[in-house]
């Protein structure tokens, strides 16, 4: 045998074999899946400036006033569209958090017929929604992926940015405990 016909074959199947036992290792669910650091977190929470959900869809985009619409206590932001089946899976979870604190939803380049359907279908957990058509405020968010939830203090501060879908042990975990000692 030749080992220019060899060489290949070995590196082809070593590529293989890591590949393969990272596959497996990410569907047992092994590896760590750390949040990507978000700059914003400990800072002063951008504007929302977008178009509300419900009103005319010819009406400009307009900055959100926490403090008028919340009043001065933490509430949660959550980007979500209804084409996104995550955003689907986290709505259980979003009520309960609903129960807590107040939830502005952004729809994420969304259709508002769209939405309107998917609110029906599994729920409305949110105070307010903003329809963000462009895509901008979630750039000046730093959002890189839906869903993505923020929890922000009473003075406006970012206090946990979380990237993906809200699940139990998210909910468990990282909002519950923040939302109750922000709440005493």
């Amino acid at each position: 045998m030749n080992v220019r016909y060899i060489l290949p074959i070995g590196i082809f199947c070593v590529i293989a074999l890591i590949s393969g036992v990272a596959m497996i290792s990410i569907l047992n669910g092994d590896q760590s899946r750390t949040q990507l650091p978000s700059p914003l977190v400990g800072k002063k929470a951008p504007e929302l400036v977008l178009t509300s959900y419900g009103r005319s869809q010819a009406s400009s985009d307009a900055a959100l006033d926490f403090k008028q619409m919340i009043g001065d206590k933490p509430f949660i932001v959550n980007y979500f569209a209804s084409w996104c089946a995550p955003c689907q899976k986290e709505i259980p979870f979003l009520e309960k958090l609903s129960q807590k604190v107040p939830i502005i939803g952004v729809a994420y380049k969304d259709k508002p017929d769209e939405l309107a359907i998917f609110l029906e279908r599994f729920g409305n957990p949110f105070l307010h929604i903003g329809l963000d058509n462009d895509g901008k405020t979630a750039i000046n968010w730093g959002v890189y992926g839906i869903p993505e939830t923020f929890l922000i203090s009473d003075e406006g501060i970012i206090i946990i940015r979380h990237a993906g879908e809200m699940t139990h042990d998210v909910y468990r975990s990282i909002f519950l405990p923040k939302i109750e000692e922000m709440m005493q």
